[in-house]
């Protein structure tokens, strides 16, 4: 914005922001029309791609219909349509829904929906959450007590609740200065210690995204970790809980993460790709078990805001769903995705590219000082911003960010473009960030 003051309150107060008017496919257009490729995906967001004219008459025909029907008293048919389908892509794994605004609202639900669960499974003295450093769970003040990413929770820790955290599965950077062929997934029996220092009878959930988010940018756990935690869970009757705000609805080749680590969840937190990028709407999913013990103890689950379950975000999650399967896109995150990992392993011959991770359209690229040592760059260049900053001068949004050793610093990146890239595009992106890295590189001395 130019020419007059904005009213915005915007996260970086200093910093100047383009103004972007339109969107179309993997692009967004400024006001003077510059393009822009969105290679993070609104962030890791969009996954239809932007412009859809059936998302918008989705809506549109929607709000003709009803725009709002208070869920506390009303249902509607478009809701009971998006909760179906929620449940039908799980493979009938999850049997209820309860539609909210957005992920961070879904998170909060989903650990009041596991203390409820033991209230009315008669263990009332169930109410801790185990999480993991370095996850990221949403900026409300339960999830934000969740999360273990230390620069989002610097500000409100005096907010926070201190409920426990654990190790991640971060094998790059093990904590335990293991590599993974020969470990015994230290990082995941590090639960049942926490849970047995806490004492079982306290603890109602652990709760853990299946691919790390932008606090580790993509880290993978081993192909087995998520096995031991769900028998671990099992062993002390503690509830599972799968953030999938980011993951969910194809974003890692597959409808849900956890299919790629043979486990189910009791809860799972829904957003982001849940409406495509078209809507605000999140939602939580709970196993019949959950639902069914919670439905024959007191019988009613109160909690929620205005806009639980409006008919809009329901439209949006029932088009969102049919799109996805028409064109066959869960399919395509994952070809596109084994295509951009391979060309962006390219880029190796950089001497600041230290790791390459993830699956599907959910790609991330830990930045270093050295590449034998791991040694993180400076943290006071802010490398991480400058790369994005760059790519931004280049045509290419970019989401990056900082903290990955443990909040002290570490730089990285994420691609996550929306599903329907195709191979010269991502030949494109990965050209483009050849160039800012050797830019950006020469910049600080490399």
């Amino acid at each position: 914005m130019s020419g007059q003051e904005s009213h915005v309150l915007s996260g970086e107060m200093h910093r100047q922001y383009i103004s972007i008017e339109r969107s179309e496919g993997i692009y967004l257009y400024d006001q003077d029309g510059r393009r822009i490729i969105d290679a993070s995906g609104g962030p890791i967001m969009a996954s239809l791609g932007h412009g859809l004219d059936e998302m918008a008459d989705a809506l549109r025909d929607q709000a003709k219909k009803c725009v709002f029907a208070f869920r506390w008293d009303f249902t509607t048919p478009i809701l009971e349509e998006a909760s179906a389908k929620v449940c039908e892509v799980t493979g009938g794994a999850m049997d209820k829904v309860f539609f909210v605004s957005g992920g961070s609202e879904a998170t909060e639900i989903a650990f009041k929906l596991a203390r409820k669960y033991h209230l009315d499974n008669g263990e009332p003295s169930r109410f801790g959450v185990i999480s993991r450093w370095m996850g990221f769970h949403g900026f409300t003040s339960g999830a934000l007590s969740m999360t273990g990413f230390p620069g989002r929770r610097a500000d409100f820790i005096p907010y926070l609740r201190d409920f426990g955290h654990i190790a991640p599965a971060y094998c790059y950077r093990c904590w335990y200065n293991l590599k993974p062929e020969t470990c015994d997934l230290e990082c995941a029996q590090a639960l049942e210690h926490e849970i047995l220092c806490q004492g079982p009878q306290n603890v109602s959930a652990f709760i853990a995204e299946p691919i790390s988010g932008m606090a580790l940018c993509a880290a993978c756990p081993r192909q087995d970790y998520f096995q031991k935690i769900r028998q671990i869970c099992d062993k002390y009757g503690v509830l599972l809980i799968l953030d999938e705000v980011m993951t969910g609805f194809g974003r890692t080749g597959k409808w849900m993460a956890y299919e790629h680590f043979g486990v189910v969840p009791d809860i799972v937190a829904l957003g982001k790709g849940l409406g495509g990028g078209y809507f605000p709407v999140g939602a939580v999913a709970c196993t019949a078990r959950v639902a069914e013990t919670i439905a024959s103890g007191s019988g009613v689950f109160g909690v929620g805001h205005t806009w639980m379950g409006n008919p809009l975000a329901s439209a949006v999650v029932v088009k969102a769903i049919e799109y996805l399967r028409r064109h066959n896109l869960i399919q395509r995150s994952a070809e596109m995705g084994e295509y951009l990992i391979q060309r962006l392993k390219e880029l190796r011959s950089h001497p600041t590219v230290g790791d390459i991770r993830g699956k599907g359209l959910m790609i991330g690229l830990e930045f270093v000082k050295d590449q034998e040592t791991k040694e993180i760059l400076d943290p006071g260049l802010k490398y991480y911003s400058q790369v994005a900053l760059e790519a931004l001068k280049q045509g290419m949004f970019l989401e990056a960010g900082g903290g990955c050793e443990r909040g002290r610093g570490g730089d990285m990146l994420m691609f996550g473009p929306p599903f329907i890239v195709t191979r010269d595009q991502i030949d494109e992106m990965v050209a483009i960030l050849d160039k800012v890295l050797s830019v950006v590189e020469k910049r600080i001395g490399f």
